[in-house]
């Protein structure tokens, strides 16, 4: 593969910051990776909190995916990309419940009826009277009926038929979270089966909690909704240590977002002993690999002699344009970081180029302007020497200006 080649595969590769599945890997992280997963093994009594810090662009959605990728095996990871909606707050608490079960990576409640049909119904009526979920399952005739109830536990837009046949089969509600209290009861309920039917903890990852603070006005934008989701968020993580539901909520928010936060003291302790901060500047192995692992994801094979051109790619690298991984995607996609082809043209050559299109004596610095290969070639200064031989060669003419111009003898 030539520079060229890496150049263009480069640059649709490296846009590709936000994964649409969960991630397969993460870059420079491990110690943070390590810390959750110690957290993860003590929860064993109840919901821990936790926050994953870091800037715009630096990769919080995608540690939190990876996370549920991760720990499949141990937990059930349910990713809610938006912790706020605007708008009615009745409204935002159903949207926001919607998106337990319908955001496109995480699993409706449907899915879990095979777990539930390995079940002793009996017991898990004693175990959970309070549960709604488990209540309605029990007293269903056959699957069909068991896959509606979760269908609308889910809260999934159903026919009227549907709607119909369960208010007169269960007494269910055409809506069932019309409160703030409603909505804590389905919440619980909903994580409890699972956890129930799964036998795994419960890992909810909460996306956009930066929402809180305007970065563009530097202000809080919390809205009268938003502190009321706040306050029933808190209730919910009450009583789900209340239940015993075991497991992890981690939010990810900016730093500004969490000092927002910090001011709710009632939220905020339930977070404030288990933290995540996110790296930065990010280390320029890492930067490589990152680079490296674009590149395979989109099928190509990273031998030695590419890694060695990625290293090079990325190595003049500043503190600054390493500070998230946003802003090394745009740095590395300026023209000054590109690989280039080696220049196989002639400097002489090139000089007398520019001059021959010039209408006027040029000096050194616009001549460079003229020509970014020459200004690659000479970035510390003019070939004094050079340029005098080819005057005495009667290629060009030197002109004793201050500064000299050059132009076509």
């Amino acid at each position: 593969m030539t520079q060229k080649e890496l150049k263009e595969k480069l640059g649709s590769c490296l846009n590709q910051l936000v994964l649409i599945a969960d991630p397969e890997y993460i870059v420079g992280e491990d110690k943070s990776i390590s810390q959750f997963k110690k957290w993860l093994d003590d929860c064993e009594s109840g919901m821990m909190g936790a926050v994953i810090l870091g800037q715009i662009g630096n990769g919080k959605t995608h540690f939190l995916r990876y996370l549920r990728k991760k720990y499949s095996k141990e937990a059930v990871g349910i990713y809610m990309p938006d912790m706020f909606f605007n708008g009615p707050l009745i409204d935002s608490l159903n949207g926001l419940y919607r998106l337990l079960f319908q955001e496109s990576t995480n699993k409706p409640l449907g899915a879990y009826l095979e777990w539930w049909a390995q079940m002793d119904k009996e017991e898990a009526v004693k175990k959970y009277t309070d549960n709604q979920i488990i209540r309605y399952l029990s007293i269903c005739d056959n699957a069909d009926e068991e896959k509606l109830a979760l269908d609308y536990f889910s809260n999934k837009d159903l026919f009227p038929d549907q709607i119909s046949y369960l208010r007169k089969k269960f007494a269910a509600k055409k809506r069932f979270i019309n409160n703030e209290n409603e909505f804590v009861k389905a919440f619980v309920d909903a994580l409890q089966f699972i956890q129930y039917v799964t036998g795994k903890k419960i890992l909810l990852l909460i996306d956009e909690v930066d929402k809180v603070y305007s970065n563009s006005t530097n202000k809080v934008s919390l809205s009268k909704v938003g502190y009321k989701i706040l306050t029933t968020y808190r209730t919910v993580f009450d009583y789900l240590n209340n239940n015993k539901v075991k497991g992890i909520i981690a939010v990810g928010a900016t730093i500004e977002a969490w000092e927002v936060l910090s001011h709710q003291a009632a939220f905020e302790r339930r977070f404030k002993d288990h933290r995540v901060v996110l790296k930065t500047p990010k280390e320029k192995k890492d930067v490589a690999e990152f680079v490296s692992k674009r590149l395979e994801e989109n099928g190509m094979v990273v031998d030695t002699d590419l890694t060695r051109m990625i290293e090079k790619y990325v190595s003049d690298l500043t503190d600054n344009e390493r500070k998230s991984w946003a802003v090394i995607i745009s740095a590395l996609q300026e023209e000054r970081h590109m690989p280039q082809e080696k220049v196989q043209e002639d400097p002489q050559a090139m000089i007398l180029d520019v001059l021959d299109h010039a209408f006027a004596p040029l000096t050194w610095e616009q001549m460079l302007s003229q020509s970014d290969v020459l200004r690659r070639i000479y970035p510390n200064g003019k070939p004094a020497r050079m340029l005098q031989s080819m005057q005495k060669e009667g290629k060009i003419v030197i002109n004793d200006d201050k500064p000299n111009t050059y132009e076509i003898a």
